[in-house]
């Protein structure tokens, strides 16, 4: 039995937002439980969760995420659209 791996299917943009939005609010997360731990203050492990918001339908949802990535693909452009320096 070999070990021929077929070629990686390309991610969608959308996967890969939503992959670094949890991947940042654990980070998010685990920054502030550092941070308290050098304050002095202890961790209680109480999390909120806020109910009372607006909900936001799929179409809603769908929309905030095109925009964070047209706003990825603005800021990796540069400027006037000049190249991403870190792309060399």
């Amino acid at each position: 039995m070999t070990n021929d791996s077929p070629d990686q299917q390309p991610v969608h943009p959308k996967h890969l937002a939503y992959d670094r939005f949890g991947k940042e609010a654990l980070h998010a997360a685990h920054g502030i439980t550092r941070a308290l731990a050098e304050a002095g203050v202890d961790d209680d492990g109480v999390v909120v969760l806020r109910t009372d918001g607006k909900r936001h339908s799929f179409v809603e949802l769908e929309a905030l995420i095109d925009g964070a990535l047209a706003e990825d693909a603005a800021a990796e452009e540069g400027p006037a659209g000049a190249p991403d320096p870190r792309s060399r």
